[in-house]
Order: structure tokens, then C-alpha cells, then sequence
């Protein structure tokens, strides 16, 4: 009876640990799958009128009059995706003497409201000395107009997608970028201040051009920080599956962007950035015509694909 038992015992075991790996691998497969077909829905020549929106406005300097109005076209652009979770986070510099505004816009989560998975860029632009007048005309397409049309590109998916995220995901566009991550320096340590829990913070700076029309040839630069180093080989792991792009990381220009600050904070951050210089790098001619919408097509859905396998269940 004994010997007859365990054979019993075992079996049951046996049957649990399969049935187990059966119901593992269905569900993965899925998520694979719902993934796929989301991620295949970002669309490059919405990413692109995003970008024209902002390079239209002349300058985005944010010294200059207009860096409300540049703001307030950002959250309109939200809120015409459905958002209703969606705000001007205000800011005062008192060594300029200006307000500065941030975009945030939420989708809340179901489970952990109170975590927040953060995707960004800046939306300020700038000129190099004697390169022209940036409180005239500043185009900044791939420095940053790519990184907040990536952004946008992926709230409008997430948000049409209908799924509930377990966390939160925050989409924000930062301020004053270009006079030193002001508005990530802001927003990061208000965060931390207050206790907010942020699982991660992807952020997107200069994502838009690339000297190659073969997409064989485009490599991402995946930057990361002491405190993400995991989560820098799950995004490689997420590019390679989800992507035509290949990844390096080089953390050459790591406190250069706005998930600086967040690391500084205490933060998991990533940057990603195109692996190569731009000739265009805060001149003239940084324009919509000489960006590569395909090749920030490819980062978005990088991006997209990270929030889904992160904050959502298939399942709801």
C-alpha cells in the first residue's frame, strides 16, 4: 500500500508540474502574441506628425514666450488619444526667472496604482552658439521632437489597446531639458520626496536619425545605470524579440538625458538613443527631413513592448 501511495503521490506531482508548464507556456505564448500584434500597430508616419507638430512651432527654447503654448500642444495631443489623466506639471526657475512646464498624462493602474512605470522625453530644443537664434527658431527634430513623438506614439497605442495595467504607466514630456534636466531634476525629486514608487523609467532623447536606410544596418544604444543593469539585459532581450534592431550599451552620455536624474534619485532608468552621432546636433538643419522615422517605429515598439510584458495581464 505504501509503495502504491507514492507511485500515486508522484503521479499526481508529476501531472501538477505538466499541467503546470502547459498552462505557463499557453500563457506566455499569448502574451507573446498580444504583444506582437500591438506592438505591430505603431505606425511611423504617426511618429512623424508628432515630430512636425513640434518642429512647426518654430522654437521650443524654454527661455522662450511660447514654452507654454509647446506644452499645452503636447497635452492636447494626449488628451486627443483619450486621456482624461493628463496635466501641466509647473515648475518655477528662479535663475531665469520663468515658469517651466512638464506633460504628464496616466493610465491608472488596476492593481498598484501608487507604482508608475514612467515613459518620456524632453520637448525643449536649442541651438549651439552661432548657430542661429534659438529664441527664434530652434527645430530640435531628433533632439527631441523623435523622443516625444516616440512617446506619444506609444500612449496612443497603450491607450486604444483597451487593456488595465497592474501599474500605472506615465507618460511624461520634460521641460528645460537643454539648461540642465531641469524638469526631470524636478519631477524626480519630488518623487523621491514623496515616496513614489516608480518600477522604472524609459526615457527617449535623440531616437530619430540614422545614416542608413537598411534596417539591417540600425543599432539602439541601451544606456544604463548601477541600480539597472537587469533590466537593461531584459530590454535587450525585449529589442531583439520585438524589434529589427540590434543593441549596445555604451553609457558614454549616461548623465547627459533625463533618466539621469531619476537614477540620482534612486531610480531604475534606461536611455535609449540612436548609436551614432547627428551631424544635425543643435543646428539649423536638425530637421523632420533628416530623421529616419522608420529606425524610431523600431524604439517605439522597444518601448511598448517593455510596458507590456511589465504592467499588464493578458488575462484582463
Amino acid at each position: 500500500m505504501k509503495i502504491v501511495y507514492r507511485l500515486i503521490v508522484v503521479g499526481c506531482v508529476s501531472l501538477f508540474a505538466i499541467t503546470s508548464c502547459v498552462k505557463d507556456n499557453e500563457f506566455k505564448n499569448k502574451e507573446t502574441l498580444i504583444t506582437r500584434n500591438v506592438v505591430e500597430l505603431i505606425n511611423a508616419d504617426s511618429i512623424k506628425s508628432y515630430a512636425q507638430m513640434l518642429q512647426d512651432m518654430g522654437t521650443r527654447y524654454a527661455l522662450a514666450d511660447n514654452r507654454k503654448e509647446v506644452a499645452a500642444a503636447i497635452l492636447h495631443k494626449f488628451q486627443s488619444f483619450g486621456f482624461t489623466s493628463v496635466m501641466l506639471d509647473s515648475f518655477y526657475l528662479d535663475t531665469y526667472s520663468t515658469w517651466q512646464y512638464n506633460v504628464v498624462a496616466d493610465i491608472c493602474g488596476r492593481q498598484y496604482p501608487d507604482s508608475v512605470v514612467i515613459v518620456g522625453g524632453h520637448h525643449d530644443s536649442i541651438l549651439r552658439e552661432g548657430n542661429g537664434d534659438p529664441f527664434v527658431e530652434a527645430p530640435g527634430a531628433d533632439d527631441n521632437a523623435s523622443g516625444v513623438a516616440v512617446t506619444l506614439e506609444v500612449a496612443r497605442i497603450l491607450k486604444s489597446c483597451q487593456y488595465e495595467p497592474t501599474h500605472t504607466i506615465r507618460f511624461v514630456t520634460f521641460a528645460a531639458e537643454e539648461l540642465g534636466l531641469l524638469g526631470s531634476l524636478y519631477l524626480s525629486y519630488s518623487y523621491s520626496t514623496n515616496g513614489l514608487k516608480v518600477k522604472f523609467m524609459l526615457n527617449n532623447d535623440m531616437v530619430g536619425y540614422y545614416n542608413s536606410d537598411d534596417s539591417a544596418s540600425w543599432v539602439v544604444n541601451i544606456i544604463d545605470y548601477q541600480n539597472s543593469i537587469a533590466l537593461r539585459y531584459k530590454a535587450e532581450d525585449i529589442f531583439s524579440n520585438y524589434t529589427c534592431l540590434e543593441t549596445v550599451n555604451d553609457n558614454k552620455y549616461q548623465t547627459r538625458s533625463d533618466s539621469y536624474p531619476f537614477y540620482v534619485n534612486g531610480y531604475k532608468a534606461l536611455f535609449f538613443i540612436t548609436n551614432g552621432d547627428d551631424p544635425n546636433y543643435h543646428s539649423l538643419n536638425d530637421r523632420v527631413e533628416a530623421c529616419n522615422f522608420r529606425f524610431a517605429r523600431e524604439v517605439a515598439k522597444g518601448n511598448c513592448a517593455l510596458v507590456l510584458l511589465n504592467c499588464f495581464n493578458v488575462d484582463n
